[in-house]
């Protein structure tokens, strides 16, 4: 992946933080890793999902994870605009 497209990945991740916590998406360790797809135009996000093994712990998550993925995508959206932004389990 070239530099640049790699700090502005890094940029995002940094930039979006946990309320909760204060720490940030990468110090998380919420993204296993974003692939760049460059023919189809695409980054594909591999997002690190907790507790899958209870219900109430996998419910909990598929809410905490949703309003990641959002704040996600959108600064990758900010960051790479001409490219669609997809997410998948790591």
């Amino acid at each position: 992946m070239d530099d640049i497209i790699q700090k502005k990945i890094d940029g995002v991740l940094d930039r979006i933080k946990d309320p909760q916590s204060g720490m940030t998406i990468a110090q998380l360790g919420l993204v296993g890793k974003i692939r760049y797809v460059e023919k189809s135009r695409k980054l594909i996000v591999f997002l690190n999902r907790l507790g899958k093994g209870k219900t109430c712990c996998a419910t909990l998550n598929i809410v905490f994870l949703a309003d990641f993925e959002t704040a996600i995508k959108e600064g990758l959206e900010t960051e790479f605009p001409q490219f669609s932004i997809e997410f998948t389990d790591f």
